[in-house]
């Protein structure tokens, strides 16, 4: 009785494999045959790829054996070693190489926006430097206009005090001839009626 148990729960076992379907992936380091039955003693009918995703049917307690079926639908027994739950390398190839490429592509924009970005620095840089250049430029032209302005300044200056000067003496020398003239006049001028009234008198005579 125990071992028609036995037979019978095995014969059950692919059954209940069957809703526990699930992804499984073919190690990425092996090359694996598929056997019709669950072990290595059965015939070969065919092999799989490493990383090749399988679709796990049930799993054999004794050989370890598991029951796939694979991307082209064909469905046999594979050593239990060589499957694994994660996903393999091969299959994540082409999401890495996705990843790989819109990483490059971030990259070469994000180059691009650097060199944007340096060659726009530099340009207002030089810029910069140039309207500096010319304000020093002016800065110079202002403080040699402001030179010329302060030594014309100073030669107005002294030309207004020798003016100045000038015009106390010419005051002065005026003022002199003008005192000696009316001194002279003065002194003369009471002279001159005098002799009149003298030959006035002599010609009365």
């Amino acid at each position: 009785m125990r071992l028609k148990f036995l037979l019978a729960l095995l014969c059950s076992l692919p059954w209940l494999g069957h809703a526990e379907a699930a992804t499984r992936y073919i190690s990425d380091n092996v090359y694996a045959f598929l056997h019709a039955g669950p072990g290595n003693q059965y015939r070969i009918i065919g092999s799989i790829n490493a990383g090749e995703p399988v679709e796990y049917l049930s799993r054999n307690a004794e050989s370890k054996y598991v029951q796939i079926r694979d991307g082209e639908g064909r469905t046999g027994w594979i050593d239990g070693q060589f499957i694994q739950t994660g996903e393999s390398f091969r299959s994540r190839l082409p999401t890495l190489e996705q990843e790989l490429a819109t990483t490059k592509q971030q990259l070469a924009s994000a180059d691009e926006r650097h060199r944007q970005d340096v060659i726009d620095k530099t340009s207002r840089l030089q810029q910069q430097e140039q309207e500096l250049s010319e304000l020093h430029s002016q800065l110079a032209e202002l403080r040699q206009t402001s030179d010329q302005l302060a030594a014309d300044n100073r030669r107005l200056t002294s030309l207004m005090d020798d003016r100045e000067h000038q015009m106390r003496l010419d005051w002065l020398l005026r003022g002199g001839l003008v005192a000696g003239v009316g001194a002279l006049f003065g002194f003369l001028l009471p002279l001159i009626p005098l002799r009149r009234k003298r030959k006035q008198g002599r010609w009365m005579n």
